[in-house]
């Protein structure tokens, strides 16, 4: 029926025919999955210029951990995605944020900032390394964000597990134990410690490009090879687990390093 109600619109120039298409033509996908890494680097850095700019106490914070261990740091969002989160808080507007993993405090404070103009709004960050944990506090603290901001020396789950489910979450960002994902998400709503508007925003659920590319297609389900990496078949499976829950909705967005945003299901 849709086959012939189609062949009844009239012909359309191919270029739009292709835009206006529901089908996956390459023009309906980003024009990056075909770029080359260069491409892909020069877009990355115009977008950086022409979002918000790093506030200059978290460019010193970064630079500072890049000086200190180059590795380590790449445990940090870019400022890209900071500025993209700092975004979602100021629209989404939650009072109560809870981030699960801080490492040195950086993308907690983007996300504090974004709660500057939202009265008695608080953010409880976790980072389970005790030396860490204090370096984290530090920086909250020379961001001057001390009142609005409480890190916690804890393990995720643990925290998760002591949580007042009265409190409930209007945001959680997670970005903790990749391996931990699923009993993290499981936990949040098995104790009801998400408000009915609150939001998950679940960050490398593409993990370097390891789990979509170590997949395959079998029956229409993707399963992860036996040789793929340990963490990107954990992944993966945290993905189809969600994908599958009928008590939430999600989409997978392919930014950054994958980010997951998940909400209750209505």
């Amino acid at each position: 029926m849709f086959s012939r109600y189609a062949l009844s619109l009239p012909r359309l120039p191919r270029a739009r025919r292709l835009i206006h298409s529901s089908r996956p033509h390459p023009t309906a996908r980003s024009f990056l999955d075909s770029s080359s890494t260069a491409d892909q680097h020069s877009v990355y850095h115009y977008a950086h210029r022409h979002s918000q700019p790093e506030p200059p106490v978290l460019a010193s914070i970064r630079n500072t951990a890049i000086a200190r261990d180059p590795t380590e740091a790449q445990k940090m969002i870019s400022p890209l995605q900071g500025a993209f989160l700092r975004h979602l808080v100021t629209t989404h507007r939650p009072k109560s944020v809870l981030e699960l993993g801080s490492y040195i405090g950086y993308s907690t404070i983007w996300l504090a900032q974004g709660l500057k103009s939202i009265p008695g709004s608080t953010l409880c960050t976790c980072e389970i390394d005790q030396e860490i944990a204090r370096i984290a506090e530090a920086n909250v603290n020379l961001a001057g964000l001390a009142d609005t901001v409480r890190v916690v020396n804890a393990p995720a789950e643990h925290l998760l597990d002591e949580w007042d489910p009265s409190n409930k979450l209007d945001l959680v960002f997670m970005d903790a134990n990749k391996s931990a994902y699923i009993r993290l998400y499981k936990k949040i709503l098995s104790r009801d410690l998400l408000s009915d508007n609150g939001q998950i925003i679940v960050d490398n659920v593409l993990f370097h490009g390891k789990v979509h590319t170590n997949s395959s297609i079998e029956d229409g389900v993707a399963k992860v090879e036996p040789s793929s990496k340990g963490i990107a078949r954990k992944i993966h499976s945290f993905n189809e687990f969600v994908a599958n829950d009928p008590r939430t909705t999600q989409v997978l967005l392919p930014i950054f390093d994958g980010l997951m945003l998940i909400q209750k299901a209505k």
